[in-house]
């Protein structure tokens, strides 16, 4: 599905125009942005988690050179969905 189909599909289900749909979609998009930026988990019932996760700082070997690289630290978001989305989509 597309942002414009997703756009259109929502507010044809709370009866909201797709401007108002626009502005919650990039609203949401930021403030689960901001938490993880934070550290913190943003839990959305139904459809699961965001969790930030920092990776290690590691040694990375370039494939046409050869050469060892430092590869430093970074957060990385991952997406645990609910029990409830599971058993929606079986």
């Amino acid at each position: 599905m597309d942002n414009k189909t997703l756009i259109d599909t929502i507010a044809g289900k709370i009866g909201k125009t797709r401007e108002e749909v626009t502005e919650m979609i990039d609203a949401l998009g930021i403030v689960i942005a901001d938490t993880i930026k934070d550290g913190d988990i943003v839990a959305i019932p139904s459809v699961g988690t965001f969790e930030p996760k920092l990776r290690a700082e590691r040694i990375a070997v370039h494939p046409s050179s050869g050469k060892r690289l430092l590869v430093p630290p970074k957060l990385s978001i991952y997406f645990k969905p609910s029990t409830l989305l599971k058993q929606k989509i079986r």
